[in-house]
C-alpha cells in the first residue's frame, strides 16, 4: 500500500490526472482512470440475460442453452454459450474507446481486471481447451498497433494458463467498419471474412471466443460458424461489454 502511495503521490508532482469519463480530478487518489463513482457506476450483466445469444431478459423470459430466448429462438448461432460482463454504456464504453480508438493500451490492465474478477468466468474458463480472440485483418491491426480481442484473450492465458491461438483463425477480408451499419448490411459485409488456416487444431476442442463489445452478434456469429465447420466441439463467447439489446 505504500508503495502504491508513494507512486500515485509521484505522478501527482508532475502532471493533473483526471477521470476518463467524468473529469473529475484523481489527484491525492488511488484512482488512476476512473474516480470512485464512475468505478461504481460500471452497469454489471446479471444472471438475467439469455445465455445463448447474450440478450437481457424481462422478468417473465425464459432462456436455455438449446432453444435461446424469445429473440434468439430459431436463428443458427454456432456459438453454444454467451458470457457477458458489463454492458457498453457510461464510463464502460468511456474505456472501451479510448483503448481501441485512442491507443490506449496501457487501459488493458484496467479492462482484463474487470473481466477477469466476474464469477461466472472464473466458472466457465476450466472447461475450456483453447481461447481464441476475434481476429482484426492485418492492415487494421497495423494502424491500431493491437487487436484488443487478443489482448484479452493473453489476459485469459496468463491468469488460467489455457493456450492461446492467435493465428490460426484470421481475417481474410477488410471489411468496412460495422458501427453505422444495419443488422442485415452488417451480415453481408462480414460473410465469408474469416478463414481457419488449420482446422485439425481445432477438432473436438472446447473454444472460448474472446471479444470485446457485443451489439448484434453477426461478427461474433461469423467467427463461430468457421469454428464449428473446422469441427470444434462448442464454441463458447465471452464478451467484455455488450449493448444493452445486443439484437
Amino acid at each position: 500500500m505504500a508503495i502504491h502511495g508513494y507512486f500515485h503521490a509521484f505522478l501527482d508532482l508532475f502532471y493533473s490526472r483526471s477521470c476518463l469519463h467524468c473529469n473529475r480530478n484523481l489527484n491525492s487518489s488511488y484512482a488512476l482512470y476512473l474516480c470512485e463513482d464512475c468505478i461504481k457506476g460500471i452497469s454489471y450483466v446479471s444472471t438475467d440475460h439469455c445465455i445463448r445469444c447474450g440478450a437481457a431478459l424481462g422478468p417473465h423470459s425464459i432462456s436455455t442453452v438449446k432453444e435461446g430466448c424469445i429473440k434468439c429462438k430459431g436463428r443458427r448461432l454456432s456459438f453454444t454459450t454467451t458470457t457477458s460482463v458489463t454492458y457498453y454504456e457510461g464510463a464502460m464504453k468511456t474505456l472501451i474507446h479510448k483503448f481501441k480508438y485512442s491507443r490506449q493500451k496501457f487501459l488493458f490492465h484496467t479492462l482484463n481486471e474487470i473481466l477477469l474478477a466476474r464469477d461466472k468466468v472464473q466458472a466457465i474458463v476450466p472447461n475450456i481447451d483453447v481461447v481464441v480472440p476475434v481476429p482484426l485483418h492485418w492492415t487494421k491491426k497495423m494502424r491500431r498497433g493491437f487487436n484488443q480481442s487478443e489482448l484479452l484473450a493473453w489476459g485469459m492465458q496468463h491468469n488460467f494458463s489455457k493456450p492461446v491461438s492467435t493465428n490460426n483463425l484470421c481475417r481474410i477480408k477488410n471489411t468496412t467498419s460495422q458501427t453505422q451499419l444495419s443488422k442485415k448490411q452488417r451480415q453481408a459485409n462480414i460473410r465469408d471474412a474469416f478463414r481457419v488456416n488449420d482446422p485439425k487444431s481445432f477438432q473436438e476442442k472446447r473454444i472460448l471466443l474472446v471479444d470485446d463489445v457485443l451489439t448484434t452478434g453477426v461478427t461474433a456469429a461469423e467467427c463461430a460458424k468457421k469454428l464449428k465447420q473446422s469441427g470444434a466441439q462448442s464454441v463458447h463467447l465471452l464478451i467484455l461489454a455488450t449493448a444493452k439489446d445486443p439484437g
